[in-house]
């Protein structure tokens, strides 16, 4: 972990994926990225399943960050799009 935020790099948290990817289970829960869903993180808004999805509302959430979010913020950065900085 010590290497990941060594390697911090404010410049790749402008692509990260919760900036502007959902990510959906099976079952259609919302989650602000695929690391958050597999810690069952919900998104942080009163819209958390897709059957109610309103991008307005999710768009105005906070996104729930953690010690895991330099895996997509260190380096070069990564995220589902392949690499953002």
């Amino acid at each position: 972990m010590y290497a990941l935020v060594e390697a911090y790099n404010p410049a790749a948290v402008t692509n990260v994926m919760c900036r502007n990817t959902i990510s959906v289970s099976w079952d259609g829960w919302l989650y602000d990225c695929d690391f958050n869903q597999m810690l069952d993180l919900k998104v942080a808004s009163k819209i958390k399943h897709i059957k109610d999805y309103n991008e307005d509302i999710l768009n105005d959430r906070n996104i729930i960050i953690s010690q895991h979010c330099y895996g997509c913020t260190a380096g070069a950065g990564s995220s589902c799009q392949g690499t953002v900085a």
